[in-house]
């Protein structure tokens, strides 16, 4: 019996009105005025989507939108520091057993106050071998959308049953369902490490664990490429993750890149831009130097921990897909999960039962 493997034509907005653009000048109009047409339009969408997102903001979290303001100024960021400071709380109290026991807190801290990121925090290979075994068992979600689940094996199909091809896949629900994570998560050394850096007991936010994957051209999943491209985030008025590579990493298979130090210090361009807080490469190496910028590579398990308010990209993929896992706390729990792991178990389905 022959097997036909039906095509799903649901194309990514932005592309398809980029696509109609082009139809309709192209036999008209020159190529430059066609590209510049298709530019100033895409420009268009990208305010008008902020600005919505923005206002509803307002409205539906607004204590976060008081971070999106107010967050990207470093003068805020201390003075929230100073309060947190001299609002003395109790340190946790633990007897439980880390696995990263050797790590030194005191060093750990002091480089991430200066640099924005501390590069020496493996994976025990205990966890480890936990945790790849599970990612076998698992599902994980083409471009995050909760109705396009597969196990890492049935790649190849999904992209044959999809036009494009995808750039991310991401895991759900792992803080809740996986146990290697929820260790991961409650272990007193990354506890106190968190504490410590942000300045008052931490509150864990969520887990992104994701692949990514070689690609050319634009993908299917296109709004998830912008991580490619060198931004710092906002998370709350201080933050910290720590970030584990789950499979080996080198120049050709997507490795993190961060400027150390940029966690303290911006450009006004950068501060003030609320449109966006991607940056390109030259701009940054003329404002910080080459010599600030960190390229991570390095074998499965390898970690590291870092203040995302730092600049940092993670490189496409080139030949060998990355799978990446970060552990999110912040000062705040705002609820924001766009990029996290918390998702409606009952909406969650296989792409074959869609």
């Amino acid at each position: 019996m022959k097997t036909t493997i039906e095509t799903r034509a649901t194309p990514v907005e932005e592309s398809v009105e980029t696509e109609k653009i082009l139809l309709l000048t192209e036999r008209s109009e020159p190529q430059n005025v066609v590209q510049s047409t298709i530019g100033w339009r895409q420009n268009c969408q990208k305010v008008k989507y902020k600005l919505v997102y923005n206002v509803k903001s307002i409205f539906s979290n607004p204590r976060w939108f008081l971070v999106f303001v107010l967050g990207r100024f470093n003068s805020i960021r201390k003075l929230y520091s100073l309060k947190s400071r001299f609002s003395s709380r109790p340190d946790r109290v633990s007897n439980k057993a880390s696995l990263f026991d050797r790590v030194n807190s005191d060093r750990v801290v002091d480089t991430l106050k200066q640099d924005g990121i501390y590069t020496d925090f493996s994976l025990p290979q205990s966890i480890l071998k936990d945790l790849l075994r599970r990612v076998k068992t698992e599902n994980c979600f083409a471009g995050g959308h909760p109705d396009m689940g597969f196990n890492i094996s049935e790649k190849d199909e999904v992209d044959r049953v999809y036009y494009r091809p995808f750039y991310v896949a991401r895991y759900f629900n792992i803080s809740s369902g996986w146990s290697e994570i929820i260790q991961l998560a409650t272990d007193p050394k990354i506890l106190e490490i968190a504490d410590r850096y942000i300045g008052q007991p931490a509150k864990y936010t969520g887990a992104s664990m994701f692949w990514t994957f070689p690609i050319s051209g634009t993908s299917y999943d296109c709004d998830q490429q912008k991580f490619s491209y060198f931004h710092y985030d906002l998370d709350d008025f201080a933050s910290l993750r720590f970030c584990f590579y789950l499979t080996d990493v080198d120049e050709e298979s997507g490795p993190h890149l961060c400027i150390r130090g940029s966690h303290l210090k911006k450009s006004i361009f950068h501060v003030w831009n609320f449109f966006t807080r991607i940056q390109s490469s030259e701009e940054l190496d003329k404002f910080y130097g080459t010599e600030k910028l960190v390229t991570l590579q390095g074998k499965c398990g390898t970690g590291f921990i870092e203040d995302t308010f730092c600049f940092h990209k993670g490189i496409p993929p080139k030949t060998k897909p990355r799978l990446f896992l970060q552990l999110h706390f912040a000062a705040n729990n705002y609820g924001k999960t766009d990029y996290l792991d918390d998702r409606c178990c009952n909406n969650l389905r296989h792409f074959k039962q869609v």
